[in-house]
This record gives structure tokens, C-alpha cells and sequence, in this order.
């Protein structure tokens, strides 16, 4: 058996997972991970908080055919990954600045195991108004027909660029033999945290507070959790292919990063041609580019969910701020204090992983 699943069965999570909308997370075990890469001693892959929907689709993950010129980003979620995203898809397409408008990032970077949440599924109807956004999303939607989203992106035409939150043990097993380009995005846990707690609220209809969504992610039963295995399991990869990149980084030196993933790629661009994507990939700039930002999908969930008076609330935007200390307003003394103790006894100061945490 390829994947296990296995029912929560913390106390506090069975008694208030109804009233926060979480009632289909279950962990789930890989237990085909032979041929991972990874330079840890006796490694065993830990189980991963999902939705109950991977059920649906995981074999055909696995099992799935890996292009050569195929390009991957993974990320554990709210790390930078639509903006490393929009980044790597100009940088591999010549700096197409008017496709990456007329075209919905979904279209073109398809996430592979987007989790659709929602206690109703939206009419036929409703997705006909919306179906750029959904088109090449992932299978774990209940989607009337005739959308399907994972065969989209099975089929894409090459080269495929393609997201997903998955830990490597997850990854298809082609994955480790065909050996496709890879970039992977970490970012700070308290930034990820918060950033996570909002778009959980505004697009999965996540009912709790900053409190609970925070305490549930140190209890690692947030999706894609153990957060901190996932940055450790692919800081271990040996994996010739990929490119290592930090959000907070990025931030500090966008015009250095998108050096390195241009040399990544082997692309060359003259220095004009530069200072224009860094002004495209601008956080002011991408919260106003309706190809990335998700807003007509954001105001289509907040319309169902009776919260309509929020729509222009910054904080129910897909892209929010982007900043690196963001935290520091919204966390209180005790939740910091909390998040610092979860990585100290996830991650000893003392560990070679720690700066990963940073």
C-alpha cells in the first residue's frame, strides 16, 4: 500500500475541528520512498496532515510521467510561492510581461494537489464565470464536469511548469530518475504562520482565530505539516538539480535572486531588461496583477461565505504584504515566545539545520 491514512485522533483537534472547518484533514503515511535521494541516516518519512480528497489522487501522483524540461517548485505553503512562481515562469519565458498578464499564473503553473474546501461546491454554473482561475489546478476538488483540473496539467504541453506543497516523499518516483529542474522556497515560521492563518480564513473558509490556526500548526495539524521535516527533508536532497532560495532573502536582494535564477536556468538578460522584472515582481506590483493575485476567486468565497464587507480587507487578499517581520504586529508575546520554543525543540540551536529557521 503506496499511502496510509490515518484519522487524528487528538483531543482537541476531534472536538473543534467541525466548528473550524477541518473535518477532512487526516495524516497520511508514504510508504514508497526507497528512492528518494536523502542524506539522513535511517530516514522514515513522517506522516503529513492532507485532506481526506489525496486519496483520490495520490497514486495518480505517484505514478505520474516526468518530463525532462518539466520545472517544479515546492514550498511549504505561504513561503514566497507565487512570487518565486511569476519569477521562474518570465525568467524560462523570456520575459513575456504580456502573457503573464493575459493568462492566469494557475494556467500556466498548475498546483498539483490544490485542496478545494468549501462545505458546498459552487455551481456549474459559477465556475463558468471563473473557469480561468480554476483551469490546470489539481484534482482534489469536487468539480462538475467538465473540469478537471489534474488530467489539465498531466497533459500540459512541455515544457511544464508545475507547483505543489508535497514533501519529497510524496514527489513521483520518476522524479528521482528523470530528474527535472527543481526550486525550492523556505521562509521564517512565524512569518509563514501568520500568512498562512489568512489565507487559510479567506480561501479555505477556515473558521478559528490567529491563536488556534497557530497552536494547530505547532501541533502539526495544519496541511503539509511537520513544517519543519519539510525544510529539513529537502535541505538533505541530493539532488543535482535544484535551487535552493529563502523568502527572506528575496526580499532583502530581489535583483540578486533573480541573478541566481537566472543562471539556474541559463538565461542571460541585459541589466534594463532586469530592473523591469524586478519591478514587475514589485509586491505593490503583484497585488495589482489580477493574473496572480486570485482576487476574482477571493470575492467569489467571501460572497459565499456571507463575508462580502471584506473584500477589500487586506488581509483577505491572496498576495497580502510580503514582509518579512509582518509577525511582529499581529503575534502576541505568548505566541512568539511559543513559535520560538516549537523550532528550539524541533531544532536545537546547536543544530546545522537551524538557520534554516531564521
Amino acid at each position: 500500500m503506496t499511502f496510509e491514512y490515518i484519522d487524528i485522533e487528538d483531543p482537541v483537534f476531534k472536538a473543534t475541528c467541525r466548528e473550524r472547518n477541518e473535518e477532512d484533514y487526516v495524516l497520511v503515511r508514504c510508504n514508497d520512498y526507497a528512492n528518494v535521494p536523502i542524506n539522513l541516516p535511517n530516514w522514515t518519512p513522517d506522516p503529513v496532515c492532507l485532506s481526506r480528497r489525496f486519496e483520490q489522487i495520490g497514486q495518480t501522483i505517484k505514478d505520474m510521467e516526468v518530463r525532462p524540461d518539466d520545472v517544479w517548485i515546492v514550498t511549504y505553503p505561504k513561503s514566497g510561492t507565487t512570487w518565486t512562481q511569476e519569477l521562474i515562469w518570465l525568467v524560462c519565458n523570456e520575459l513575456d510581461f504580456q502573457q503573464a498578464k493575459d493568462v492566469p499564473l494557475d494556467a500556466r503553473f498548475p498546483f498539483l494537489e490544490q485542496v478545494y474546501l468549501h462545505r458546498h461546491d459552487p455551481s456549474a454554473e459559477a465556475f463558468q464565470s471563473i473557469d480561468l482561475l480554476f483551469h490546470s489546478l489539481s484534482g482534489l476538488r469536487d468539480l462538475p464536469e467538465p473540469f478537471n483540473p489534474l488530467r489539465d496539467a498531466l497533459a500540459m504541453s512541455s515544457p511544464r511548469f508545475i507547483k505543489t506543497h508535497l514533501p519529497p516523499a510524496f514527489l513521483p518516483n520518476a522524479f528521482w530518475t528523470v530528474r527535472p529542474k527543481l526550486v525550492y522556497v523556505r521562509r521564517n515560521p512565524k512569518s509563514v504562520a501568520v500568512s498562512y492563518y489568512h489565507h487559510s480564513v479567506s480561501l479555505h473558509c477556515y473558521r478559528g482565530s490567529l491563536d488556534q490556526f497557530v497552536r494547530s500548526m505547532m501541533n502539526e495539524l495544519v496541511y503539509y505539516s511537520p513544517y519543519h521535516k519539510h525544510l529539513i527533508e529537502y535541505s538533505e536532497l541530493r539532488y543535482p538539480n535544484m535551487l535552493s532560495l529563502c523568502f527572506e532573502d528575496m526580499k532583502r536582494d530581489l535583483p540578486g535572486a533573480i541573478r541566481q535564477v537566472c543562471r539556474f536556468f541559463d538565461k542571460s538578460y541585459t541589466e534594463e531588461q532586469l530592473a523591469a522584472l524586478a519591478h514587475h515582481l514589485d509586491f505593490g506590483q503583484m497585488r495589482q496583477n489580477t493574473a496572480v493575485n486570485r482576487r476574482q476567486w477571493v470575492e467569489y468565497n467571501l460572497q459565499q461565505t456571507n463575508r462580502p464587507d471584506r473584500v477589500n480587507d487586506n488581509d483577505m487578499q491572496f498576495i497580502r504584504r510580503g514582509e518579512t517581520d509582518g509577525w511582529k504586529r499581529e503575534l502576541t508575546g505568548e505566541l512568539i515566545e511559543a513559535l520560538d520554543r516549537w523550532t528550539l525543540d524541533r531544532v536545537p540551536k546547536d543544530s546545522k539545520y537551524a538557520t534554516l529557521f531564521q
